[in-house]
């Protein structure tokens, strides 16, 4: 390609060999028509199928074809930001390998994006899956991202998007993190909308996703909460500050944003056990062991955020753990460990299984119930903390390995 492209369309794909030639003249038909110099840039995740023999026999027919296939299967994120990475225009798009999302939006997102947008989102107002186990879950999850993030977008999940290249090249993107491309875009101070595409059924192949990974997406909305709150940038309030304000400003440096959520989350532990001090003396100790166990977690993250901060050559070994062990994704690893514990600690409230574990262990059931609960907490907190972490060292690691480039 001699001519830089002014528009590059981006296109994960996995065992799509059937899809593959027609979604290809779809978008060509749609560039040919927006007259811009442009690429398309196929990412093959390691297709276990005639994919890449498709891409590779296209490639050589069209110039304008660009193709990264992957060593092995990486997953979604992965390949979306290998095609950000290598993606060479001013403008990009990205769009699903499956033939649902219909190019000829591509023009109406442009244009929205040429109103001074960063980041145009597809909304599948109606869109053609299952009910049940595509749909339904799909609306409760958006609607609580929303809520959650601050982000009004109606359809996170739809891959149809268009983002301005100096923007979307600056969203850090790593474990399926492409559902919270809007919320993680925040953190660039970026400028975001959303219209309204067409969505068409499945013809050839089979949907990657189903209903088991609910249970993951609800972990990553509170991880990416959290993520936000601490690196998003925050613009500067003309309004006088608060007496809580002050006294935050005074007690902890205004960029420890970790280490302050830490005491935030703290606080309440430290309360619990002064007001129960000499009562119940093993939930007394739970509660302060806790509270103490938190600001510690807060300071040690802090520190690590600091260390990625000044982009030092080696990774700590706590930042390697939560890397290359949790595949910089701890909240999945510790979450579901700490809400187990969490709710054995519930259930040896419950009078009947009380009174029958004390006979047998001979511990008072409230006694094994605040250890259980302190200590849910504190293993969920630690896969909390552990994606800051995570989050602040993802420039320095890639999720996946290239095996080969066409027409690059």
């Amino acid at each position: 390609m001699e001519e830089k492209p002014i528009l590059s369309i981006v296109v994960p794909v996995y065992n799509e060999e059937d899809n593959i030639r027609p979604l290809f003249d779809k978008i060509q038909t749609v560039c040919e028509l927006i007259g811009d110099a442009y690429e398309v840039l196929f990412v093959d995740d390691g297709s276990q199928d005639k994919t890449f023999a498709v891409l590779s026999e296209l490639s050589n027919q069209a110039p304008q074809l660009a193709v990264i296939r992957f060593q092995k299967n990486a997953g979604q994120t992965a390949a979306m930001a290998a095609g950000f990475a290598f993606a060479r225009g001013q403008r990009i798009i990205s769009m699903d390998g499956d033939l649902q999302n219909d190019p000829s939006d591509i023009p109406r997102l442009l244009e929205k994006l040429d109103e001074g947008y960063d980041l145009v989102c597809g909304w599948r107002k109606e869109r053609q899956d299952k009910f049940l186990t595509r749909r339904v879950p799909s609306i409760v999850a958006n609607w609580i991202i929303a809520k959650v993030t601050g982000v009004p977008i109606h359809d996170n999940g739809c891959s149809l998007k268009a983002y301005r290249a100096s923007v979307i090249k600056q969203v850090l993107l790593y474990g399926e993190m492409h559902r919270f491309i809007p919320a993680m875009s925040t953190v660039a101070g970026a400028r975001i909308t959303e219209i309204v595409v067409s969505h068409h059924p499945r013809r050839f192949g089979k949907s990657k996703y189903g209903l088991g990974r609910v249970w993951r997406v609800m972990l990553d909305i509170i991880a990416f909460k959290f993520i936000i709150s601490v690196f998003r940038s925050r613009p500067k309030s003309q309004k006088p500050k608060k007496l809580w304000q002050r006294l935050s400003d005074v007690l902890f440096h205004r960029k420890q944003r970790a280490f302050r959520v830490a005491a935030i989350l703290s606080l309440p532990f430290f309360i619990l056990g002064r007001i129960l001090f000499g009562s119940a003396n093993i939930v007394v100790v739970s509660c302060f062991s806790l509270a103490v166990a938190l600001l510690g977690l807060g300071w040690l993250t802090e520190h690590h955020i600091q260390q990625a901060k000044q982009k030092l050559p080696e990774l700590g070994k706590l930042t390697r753990f939560f890397i290359f062990r949790c595949k910089r994704r701890p909240i999945r690893c510790f979450g579901p460990i700490g809400v187990m514990l969490l709710i054995l600690g519930g259930i040896l409230l419950i009078p009947q299984v009380g009174s029958l574990l004390s006979n047998v262990l001979n511990v008072a059931a409230s006694d094994l119930s605040a250890i259980s609960i302190t200590t849910g907490i504190l293993v969920f907190c630690f896969g909390l903390f552990g994606e800051l972490i995570a989050f602040a060292n993802a420039k320095q690691v890639k999720d996946y390995t290239v095996e080969t480039f066409l027409n690059f």
